[in-house]
């Protein structure tokens, strides 16, 4: 018997060997399959870091908060040393000392768009407490900030 040649073989009927015939367009795209696997995946994803974030997004507002009050803290120490009294309100740190400048240029509410509660504990012991009403904008909850800090029991 006679080996076939190599001139004579008859290609495979496999499509995806072929290249496609002029003219004619190669469909492209994604299968049903492959576009569910990618579906779970970004899900899965969601579900996995997405509390991370919030959770961040949270401690970086709580964080804003304490830093906006430690300058607040400072700009009214600054006010005691030339007063020898604790301001009555915030915006007093607004108004200009006798040199003409002011102990801060403005009182910014906190990351939740509400303005900070300031009273004063204690005069003589130059005691007084700043509060963020928190997430919720309500005073008296869990989510409050306070400067100084209060402890947690």
């Amino acid at each position: 018997m006679n080996a076939p040649t190599p001139s004579r073989l008859v290609p495979a009927r496999d499509s995806a060997a072929r290249p496609p015939a002029p003219g004619v367009p190669r469909r492209k795209g994604f299968t049903l399959i492959e576009l569910m696997v990618v579906i779970v995946i970004l899900g899965m994803l969601i579900v996995l870091v997405g509390p991370n974030v919030m959770k961040a997004l949270s401690d970086s507002s709580r964080g804003t908060a304490n830093a906006q009050m430690s300058n607040f803290a400072g700009a009214i120490k600054l006010y005691y040393l030339d007063k020898r009294s604790l301001p009555q309100t915030l915006d007093e740190l607004t108004q200009s000392d006798a040199n003409g400048n002011a102990y801060i240029e403005k009182i910014p509410n906190d990351p939740w768009g509400q303005p900070y509660d300031y009273k004063i504990v204690d005069a003589r012991k130059q005691k007084y407490e700043l509060v963020s009403s928190g997430e919720d904008k309500q005073m008296g909850t869990d989510d409050d900030v306070y400067f100084p800090a209060r402890d947690s029991k």
